[in-house]
């Protein structure tokens, strides 16, 4: 529809927001939670920025669909259905917007599969947003009250971060979750081919000031947050002095209020050339850090533009990195062109030698917006009608590997990798690697909170898994090494129950690629492949889009 064909909502508008559910991804940790009293990983930081874009007139309500039911009743007391999704939630998105306009209730969504796929979901909603609210959503609100409304908005310019709210963090149930969203930057500097975070957010990173942080975390600190807080950014050292100067107002405010919070967050692998930086991420309680190192290939990271892994050896790096106090986790890419049937054994020897416990290792994609993507479309390898999503499913594109060795390559890849002897030999010699500082304190969590954990961690994992023997054999090196260090306790702790997460999913996801690939062999290199029934994705939202 176009401009004024939607009546109007009027000034008091009943909004409900559901964020819908994931299917079961490798950073999911569907498993861990199974021992848990929480129910999902983070909330949805998308939609809590958007409400606090909402005029105070409005009725906001929200559903997480990880653990909450929609139910019709929920729907029919709503004058709009907001929703954010991302692609891997793009069936369950689906099925809300449905339910909805079959009561008759207006939609709305953004996020980002409608910022990047906006065609794909004009058909399923009545009103879409593609780009970032916050210079925006003022003026959507009041053309939605005066009926005014229409069907696309498409946001080209990059707000000022400045301008973001403090999210409404009021709307969740915040004792369902692990870990508390916040953002301080969007965009990256770098110019990865297959990635479609610099042509969504651009490549001049925006910045918050450390004050507005400083706000927000006081905001979780009144609520009674006292779990992790997880900085979203994609790319957290993208403008470095920014950064710089918002950990050293971190660790003010930590000594203030005898440091609450432990931080995590993403970063590029050049983070080992700031030591200052490293430094004060440390002094203000960052524990851990996600790098994107994708692969060992030298030829590969050329060819994807990936330049900035390429300055120095990247095992030094993530040396460097671990030893000045920031446990490593990173992500890993097969099915760059250059890459040949060794690439599943080098990632391998690499992960081994760098000792990453958390290693995702998956396929390349060519995320709809990105330059391989228009590459791919260019030299005819595109496949149009692909609905591949996930880093564990075939590409959608037509390979230089072959796509039967690419699928067993990973699938072995995998099992390797999450066999329980070597996972766990890897996670112990991360944490004898890993120097944490005296700065850095475990969250503060009630006794009993610890105690079920670890109770359910002994009957779930010490007695009924098939792991138990590596289980006891890492539990008794842990508690034997470092039972007066706090810090390599407790993350030594998360990754013995993340075992029940990795070891399980990871053995599923490899016997269903191998399936998958012996499905491929007699098939000719033409043939348009099937949608995967694997799924895989980020769990948090980057950002209001």
């Amino acid at each position: 529809m176009t401009a004024g064909l939607f009546p109007p909502l009027g000034p008091k508008v009943k909004a409900l927001m559901v964020w819908p559910r994931f299917p079961p991804s490798f950073w999911g940790f569907e498993g861990v939670l199974e021992m848990l009293p929480e129910c999902a990983m983070t909330p949805p930081l998308g939609l809590i920025t958007v409400a606090a874009l909402c005029p105070p007139s409005w009725e906001i309500r929200l559903i997480d669909h990880a653990f909450e039911e929609l139910r019709d009743e929920d729907l029919q007391w709503a004058d709009l259905v907001m929703i954010s999704a991302m692609h891997a939630q793009r069936a369950d998105a689906r099925s809300i917007l449905a339910r909805a306009r079959s009561l008759k209730r207006r939609t709305f969504i953004g996020g980002p599969w409608a910022s990047s796929d906006p065609d794909a979901v004009l058909p399923d909603a009545d009103h879409v947003l593609v780009g970032e609210a916050e210079e925006v959503f003022a003026g959507i609100a009041g053309e939605l009250e005066q009926g005014t409304a229409r069907s696309l908005y498409r946001v080209i310019d990059k707000p000022d971060m400045t301008l973001s709210p403090i999210a409404r963090f009021d709307l969740l149930r915040l004792d369902k979750y692990t870990s508390m969203p916040v953002q301080f930057s969007r965009g990256c500097p770098f110019q990865c081919e297959f990635c479609d975070i610099i042509t969504i957010y651009g490549r001049r990173p925006r910045t918050k000031t450390p004050e507005q942080m400083i706000a927000e975390l006081d905001t979780l600190r009144k609520l009674g947050w006292r779990n992790e807080v997880f900085i979203v950014d994609d790319n957290f050292i993208g403008n470095s002095k920014q950064a710089l100067l918002l950990t050293h107002a971190l660790t003010a405010w930590q000594k203030v209020h005898g440091r609450p919070f432990s931080f995590y967050t993403e970063a590029s692998i050049d983070l080992a050339d700031r030591p200052e930086l490293m430094a004060s991420m440390v002094e203000a309680n960052f524990m851990y850090v996600f790098l994107g190192i994708e692969t060992p290939s030298a030829e590969a990271l050329k060819g994807s533009k990936k330049f900035q892994n390429l300055r120095r050896d990247m095992v030094e790096q993530v040396r460097i990195i671990q030893e000045a106090g920031l446990w490593v986790l990173a992500g890993f890419i097969v099915g760059f062109d250059s890459d040949d049937e060794t690439i599943f054994d080098r990632q391998l020897a690499f992960i081994d030698r760098t000792a990453i416990a958390w290693a995702m290792a998956g396929v390349l994609q060519a995320p709809p917006t990105t330059a391989l993507f228009d590459r791919m479309k260019k030299e005819g390898r595109l496949i149009e009608n692909s609905e591949a999503i996930t880093n564990f499913s075939a590409p959608n594109f037509r390979t230089v590997l072959p796509l039967p060795v690419l699928l067993r390559g990973l699938s072995r890849l995998l099992a390797n990798l999450y066999e329980a002897e070597p996972f766990f030999d890897r996670a112990l010699r991360s944490l004898e690697i890993w120097r944490p500082r005296k700065t850095q304190k475990p969250p503060d969590l009630p006794m009993w909170y610890n105690l079920r954990l670890l109770f359910a961690s002994l009957w779930t994992q010490g007695l009924r898994s098939n792991y138990r023997r590596a289980y006891w054999n890492f539990l008794w090196k842990l508690i034997s090494k470092w039972s007066r260090e706090p810090a390599k306790l407790w993350l030594g702790f998360m990754v013995l129950l993340s075992a029940h997460h990795f070891l399980i999913y990871s053995r599923q996801v490899a016997q269903e690629l191998a399936v998958e690939a012996d499905s491929w062999s007699d098939k000719e290199p033409g043939f348009v492949q099937p949608v995967s029934f694997i799924t895989i994705t980020s769990t948090h939202e980057t950002s209001v889009r």
